[in-house]
């Protein structure tokens, strides 16, 4: 290999080293703008959320906005008074792209923004783009119900019949208290609405109430059941599990009559699928009555109460109302324990808060004798008889 050739081979290989040296100083300085954020800063830097919107609970606010580019999540921040912004939450970025701000102070305004983030692997961190426009969020408890009358009724007479006792009211007089609550706007809630309200889950209107009825007397069907259905109203009848089974006697006038006079298994399957609004629920299977003096519901053990609930399974029950209203810490955990969603008390008699226990709901009961204008302050949450802020 001559001289001119030699040469010609160093300057190919000294070319090649320096381009090896040039690519490996390129990839270093690619890896550290990696390292340091500076592309994820500028070429992939996440886009800014828009359309941020809060939707306010009782107790928690709900933020929503479009996806932004480049995003793997966002970040929630609360911004109080001059005070520096609060991290709250974190979300991963999805389709629905919300989150749920939880323990929100109700009748405070609480303001939010989000900024999107890009997460940089190499440095093994976030990197936020601009923040999102600020959205203000309030709970204005005037717009909803704090509190809700549920009421108790048991047995429907008919029409222009004196009641013999404050339990018992005439189908006029309970005709009379419908039509004012559907002339007047009000909303009667199923059990499962109540339930979620009561939960913080549902905003309901501040006319709002629950109607409900004891034992399960088949006035309700005879009666109560085409006044509800006339008025398109919800209501629920707590039957007691051992006077249900088997067929409905016919209706009859005669108070000294001595059928049956209880809703029964048939009268419950049609009605459930005729107008579901119109509920059959648990009032026990057999503690509506006294044993030894007393009453099962503060007297029988853990067990005994498991067992009664257990004969009432057949029936597909899942709300339980106590009888007499009474109850006792054995009867609120066995209740529960059986799978019950929530249980009803009516002594003392409250309005229903969301502070209830939930397996000791307040209602209150209301006599066949009541004046409409009563019943309208019972409705309208006046009644102060019934307020007690103070109650556990």
């Amino acid at each position: 290999m001559d001289r001119r050739e030699k040469r010609y081979q160093k300057q190919k290989l000294r070319r090649k080293v320096l381009l090896l040296l040039a690519a490996v100083i390129a990839l270093a300085v690619i890896f550290g703008l990696f390292w340091s954020g500076v592309i994820f800063q500028g070429l992939l830097k996440p886009g800014k959320a828009e359309n941020l919107s809060a939707k306010v609970r009782y107790a928690d606010v709900t933020l929503s906005w479009d996806k932004a580019k480049n995003a793997d999540g966002y970040i929630i921040y609360e911004k109080k008074g001059d005070e520096d912004p609060v991290m709250v939450g974190k979300a991963i970025g999805g389709k629905d792209c919300s989150y749920a701000v939880e323990d929100y102070t109700k009748d405070e305004p609480h303001e939010y923004f989000i900024t999107a983030y890009k997460y940089n692997r190499f440095r093994d961190r976030d990197f936020e783009g601009e923040p999102s426009d600020t959205v203000t969020a309030e709970y204005d408890s005037s717009k909803y119900a704090q509190k809700i009358p549920i009421l108790a009724y048991h047995q429907v007479l008919p029409a222009g019949r004196k009641a013999s006792t404050g339990l018992a009211i005439p189908a006029d007089r309970f005709d009379e208290q419908m039509r004012f609550l559907h002339d007047n706007g009000f909303t009667t809630l199923t059990l499962d609405e109540f339930r979620q309200w009561h939960a913080g889950k549902l905003e309901v209107p501040p006319k709002s109430c629950v109607v409900t009825f004891d034992d399960g007397f088949y006035g309700t069907y005879y009666l109560a059941y085409p006044i509800i259905k006339k008025y398109d109203q919800a209501a629920v009848v707590f039957c007691i599990g051992k006077n249900t089974a088997g067929v409905t006697d016919p209706y009859t006038e005669d108070p000294a009559d001595k059928k049956n006079h209880y809703v029964r298994e048939d009268v419950i399957n049609k009605v459930r699928k005729e107008y579901p609004k119109f509920a059959f629920e648990s009032h026990t299977y057999d503690m509506h009555n006294r044993v030894d003096g007393k009453k099962p519901a503060v007297s029988f053990s853990y067990d005994q109460i498991m067992e009664d609930c257990k004969k009432n399974e057949p029936f597909g029950f899942t709300y339980l109302a106590y009888p007499w209203g009474t109850y006792s810490d054995t009867m609120q955990q066995a209740v529960k324990d059986s799978g019950y969603k929530m249980a009803f008390a009516y002594r003392p008699f409250y309005y229903a808060t969301r502070d209830d226990d939930t397996y000791a709901v307040n209602r209150i009961k209301i006599n066949g004798d009541i004046p409409i204008e009563e019943f309208i302050e019972v409705v309208n949450g006046n009644a102060e008889k019934y307020n007690n802020p103070d109650r556990k």
